[in-house]
């Protein structure tokens, strides 16, 4: 049976040609690599996404509210549930439309394009 030290000895040896194994595969590699990348004609720049990464970002604009029954208290009218206040109108046979927001200078979504016309705004 091998010592430690004996052991530790072999792993150092193996350590020293897992290195040189790497070392050889690796000047391989780069020259694949070179190559391909003279074939399509592609830089540094590109590999480091800077291609990507200049183009300007898409502005997501903030949801509609085009109910509102007090400040704190407003909707989009879009998907998922209704709030508790809007359920209790309708349940009351209220309509909602007496709540609906008319003025569209206070659309968050109408502001965001006013404000950053050059940018391009998602909308939900």
């Amino acid at each position: 049976m091998k010592t430690i030290a004996e052991l530790q000895a072999d792993i150092a040896a193996l350590q020293k040609q897992i290195d040189a194994r790497k070392a050889a595969a690796k000047k391989g590699v780069i020259k694949e690599i070179k190559a391909k990348m003279a074939e399509y004609e592609i830089t540094v720049d590109d590999l480091q996404g800077s291609a990507l990464t200049n183009q300007p970002k898409a502005v997501k604009a903030p949801s509609v509210i085009k109910y509102r029954k007090s400040e704190s208290e407003t909707w989009g009218g879009g998907k998922g549930p209704k709030p508790k206040w809007v359920k209790q109108i309708l349940d009351a046979g209220g309509d909602i439309e007496q709540y609906r927001i008319r003025n569209t200078d206070s659309n968050p979504k109408e502001k965001a394009v006013k404000e950053n016309p050059n940018k391009i705004p998602l909308f939900s």
